[in-house]
């Protein structure tokens, strides 16, 4: 009768009342020694509801030790079924302890013991392993360094459906060939299954991890094709591969785009979170944190967006709590490791984010932007070899184009006695993108350290006849300012101040003047007097970066 009533209450999802009452049937039970309350089966399907109204509750250590005695228990069972045909015909309605186990690795899981849920899934024998089972095993053999084995799960999960995207990908990452994967695709899908676009998009997955970026974009372009025209995954996918060759600019527009085809998106919306940062968006990021986190609180997306907001308004501690959020969530989100890294690195704690810049690299062996911070970490230590055979590694590691080089270069004109070798591979990026300005910059400081006044004048004006921002105007008019031409250098400042109104080489660089006292300004134009922490970051939605976590972060472990 009790079971009953349980079983009513597990399959109205009324998990805290199982709770309760599964411990009170399984006390009675064994309190009870006059009548039978639960038979072996029910009292095995006991254990399993209590486990997973637990699972529901988050109570993931309490349900994991549910699901092991009940594993214990149905073993008994099986020992005795031939002994009784009503306990066989019993069995066969009860939770498989396939489920069971599958449980117990997403409660290990939670709890981070990787080992040991990898080791509970290797104990489901290979004829009785599901494709959520193979799936999981491969993300585990992932994890683990162990790819032909990942690959092996990939595969089964293939076999059984044909479409599973996040299997395709799995293989592709590995480093199978696209071609490879394409003719096992088709050979489990039915014939009137049109898989053309499926060619198009394990192509541009492939190209993505050949870092063939240029051919990746191609590859998802369906604008022409109507039947997948604004998809949001393809479009996401199309910003995802313009970010990681370097197009920043484009990779925002294309994410913008995404996001207004669906605000409540999340995949790959991290990157989005680091362009905003990147050009200091303060309102549109705290609208997208607000947007991400309604759409789920458990998205290591949502958490990481947050971060950046925290990381742009300088709370570099709650920054990093944000970041380790994301982390717990999914430790193997490279955007939350290279948050946390970042702001390690403003908090001073050099050392803490030298681990942190490698941990992403070692994930994500291609990403320029944990190649970057290390630098900097190194450099901001004095470890100027090491910074030096960093520079050199990402070269070999992400190819010798316009970041790399620049990179490459930036770091060889911190030694004033090679400054001089540091202009071939500047030169070479400007020739690379003649659009690219990171490499303008580094060649200006260059110019401007060896006092070549006019060259830098003519690099500066050139660049300026097609782009103009704040720091190409503030750097040419610290040239001008080096030859006497005050006027004009307060013109360009004016002008770099008009484009950010929070860059402080230029408000510096106007008060340089102001005290030469050649050009008669009695004051600064009160107007450009912002900083980034006085400007209006409340936007239209909430800051998550509220008080209510103060306490929680405060105390926090960061390292």
């Amino acid at each position: 009768m009790y079971f009953e009533q349980l079983k009513l209450l597990h399959d109205s999802e009324l998990y805290e009342d199982v709770k309760q009452m599964a411990s009170i049937v399984l006390t009675l039970y064994d309190n009870n020694t006059y009548t039978e309350l639960l038979s072996a089966t029910q009292k095995y399907q006991c254990y399993v509801f209590y486990g997973n109204a637990l699972y529901h509750l988050r109570e993931y250590t309490k349900a994991e030790d549910l699901y092991k005695k009940a594993l214990l228990l149905l073993k008994a069972i099986n020992k005795t079924k031939g002994k009784s045909s009503q306990s066989a015909a019993v069995t066969s309605d009860i939770t498989s302890d396939v489920e069971v186990k599958y449980k117990m690795y997403q409660c290990l899981v939670h709890t981070k013991q990787y080992k040991e849920a990898m080791s509970v899934l290797e104990g489901i024998s290979t004829k009785q392993r599901t494709a959520k089972v193979n799936l999981a095993l491969a993300k585990m053999y992932t994890r683990s360094g162990m790819d032909r084995s990942a690959i092996t799960s990939y595969r089964e999960v293939l076999r059984e459906c044909p479409l599973a995207l996040e299997s395709i990908n799995g293989l592709i990452s590995l480093g199978l060939k696209a071609t490879d994967v394409h003719s096992l695709v088709l050979n489990g899908l039915p014939s009137d299954i049109s898989a053309e676009w499926l060619t198009q998009w394990m192509r541009g997955q492939s190209q993505n991890t050949s870092q063939e970026f240029v051919n990746a974009v191609v590859s998802f372009h369906y604008e022409n094709q109507s039947c997948l025209k604004d998809n949001v995954y393809l479009i996401t996918n199309i910003a995802r591969a313009l970010f990681l060759h370097g197009h920043y600019a484009q990779s925002l527009l294309t994410f913008r785009r995404a996001h207004a085809v669906d605000p409540l998106h999340i995949k790959h919306l991290d990157v989005f979170a680091y362009l905003l940062y990147k050009e200091k968006k303060v309102t549109e990021l705290n609208s997208l944190c607000h947007q991400l986190m309604s759409a789920s609180e458990e998205a290591a997306e949502s958490w990481v967006a947050n971060g950046y907001y925290a990381l742009l308004n300088k709370k570099y501690c709650r920054a990093i709590y944000f970041a380790q959020k994301a982390n717990n969530i999914d430790s193997t989100n490279v955007e939350a490791l290279l948050l946390k890294a970042t702001g390690l690195f403003e908090l001073n704690k050099k050392n803490e984010s030298v681990m942190h810049f490698q941990e992403a690299m070692r994930l994500a062996p291609h990403r320029y932007e944990a190649y970057k911070g290390l630098t900097d970490c190194y450099l901001a230590t004095n470890r100027l070899r090491e910074a030096l055979g960093l520079g050199g590694r990402a070269i070999k590691t992400i190819g010798g184009n316009v970041r790399t080089l620049t990179l490459y270069g930036s770091i060889i004109a911190k030694s004033p006695t090679s400054m001089t070798k540091a202009k071939p591979y500047l030169e070479k990026a400007m020739k690379l993108d003649p659009t690219s300005l990171e490499p303008v910059y580094v060649m200006a400081d260059v110019l401007m350290e060896e006092k070549m006044y006019d060259k830098g004048i003519e690099l500066l004006r050139s660049y300026l006849q097609n782009q103009s921002t704040c720091r190409l105007h503030t750097l040419l008019a610290d040239f001008l300012n080096q030859i006497g031409d005050e006027a004009e250098a307060l013109e360009h400042f004016h002008k770099g101040l008009g484009l950010d109104r929070t860059n402080l080489q230029a408000r510096q660089g106007l008060e340089r003047i102001e005290k030469q006292g050649n050009t008669g300004i009695d004051s600064i134009d009160s107007n450009y007097d912002v900083e980034v922490d006085d400007l209006d970051t409340s936007g239209n939605g909430p800051d998550f970066g509220g008080s209510d976590v103060e306490s929680t972060w405060s105390d926090t472990d960061f390292s």
